[in-house]
């Protein structure tokens, strides 16, 4: 049967969910955390004529030739121990990445989603680039480092500012996603040369869409905002949210499939807005975004689909 290899921390109810799935069917799994590593656990892996054979011992210990599938869920970073000198912290975590992921890269078997396409594909100008490339309808869009050209982009109205990465870092060194804001030209200073910046024009919505895509299967949600705040941006106003199933345009999918195959990708979270006369532009991609709630308040069998493609019964 093969064994189904969870990589993620210890608090991920999205993980919990699925294990929980994957054990009620029967199925072998295995979770590790790569932050167990090198501390906590032992890797000992041989080189063969069909890649890499061995064991990677921790809370359980497997053979990495009987793993069948992956799911490069929500790994903490590696952890090396406090009292050795920084430079030798940087060394050991750098190297322990590179073997553990190496050899676990290496193996011939399903991921959702192989750590460096995961990697690539979160850079938001490659998104819209490709997305722009198969043939879904983007908004239109600047990159820039130079405040002229921003405020001339922006013109008489507001336009949409947003993060291009993964968000900013906290008080306490925890990561905290940059809201969307709305700017107008005369709010952009010379600091906007101080970065890049992504600008966007401010699209008006009927109301916004998670698309959760495992494998060749597609579940769109319908987000509807109920207060302000989330109509600009609903990561702020959870509590607003209502939520109802949604059918999606067949060229919408055409282009979503192009676009997955062409980032490589299993598995992404997509966010589109829909307007009032029912085109659906596209906003982003989420390699590894979250979908637990969706499944919870939507009614949607995520946790099964997911389930389905880590035993091997979707492409």
């Amino acid at each position: 049967m093969g064994l189904i290899l969870v990589l993620t921390g210890r608090d991920d109810l999205t993980a919990d969910a699925v294990v929980e799935e994957l054990m009620r069917r029967g199925g072998e799994v295995v979770r590790f955390d790569t932050a167990d590593f090198p501390t906590k656990s032992r890797l000992v892996a041989s080189l063969t004529e069909d890649g890499w054979a061995g064991t990677l011992t921790g809370s359980r210990s497997f053979r990495l030739e009987s793993v069948k599938s992956v799911w490069w869920r929500r790994p903490n970073e590696f952890v090396t121990p406090d009292d050795w000198p920084g430079p030798a912290r940087a060394l050991a975590v750098s190297e322990a990445r590179s073997g553990l992921l190496g050899v676990l890269g290496s193996l011939p078997v399903r991921w959702i989603n192989h750590p460096a396409q995961d990697s690539a594909a979160n850079y938001k100008p490659r998104q819209l680039a490709v997305a722009a490339r198969v043939g879904l309808e983007t908004p239109r869009t600047i990159i820039t480092s130079d405040p002229e050209r921003a405020r001339r982009f922006a013109g008489d109205g507001e336009v949409i500012y947003k993060g291009l990465g993964g968000g900013v870092l906290g008080p306490g060194g925890q990561r905290q996603f940059l809201p969307v804001s709305l700017v107008r030209a005369d709010e952009m200073d010379d600091g906007v040369t101080g970065t890049a910046h992504l600008f966007q024009e401010n699209v008006e919505k009927a109301y916004e869409v998670r698309l959760t895509v495992i494998g060749s299967r597609m579940f769109p949600v319908a987000i509807h905002a109920g207060s302000e705040a989330a109509r600009l941006d609903w990561r702020t106003d959870y509590r607003s949210l209502t939520y109802s199933r949604v059918d999606m345009p067949s060229a919408v999918e055409k282009g979503v499939r192009r676009l997955m195959d062409e980032l490589g990708l299993f598995f992404g979270a997509l966010d589109f807005v829909v307007t009032p006369d029912g085109r659906w532009k596209f906003l982003e991609i989420n390699p590894n975004g979250q979908w637990h709630w969706l499944a919870v308040k939507a009614d949607v069998p995520l946790v099964e689909a997911m389930a389905d493609a880590l035993e091997g019964e979707t492409a």
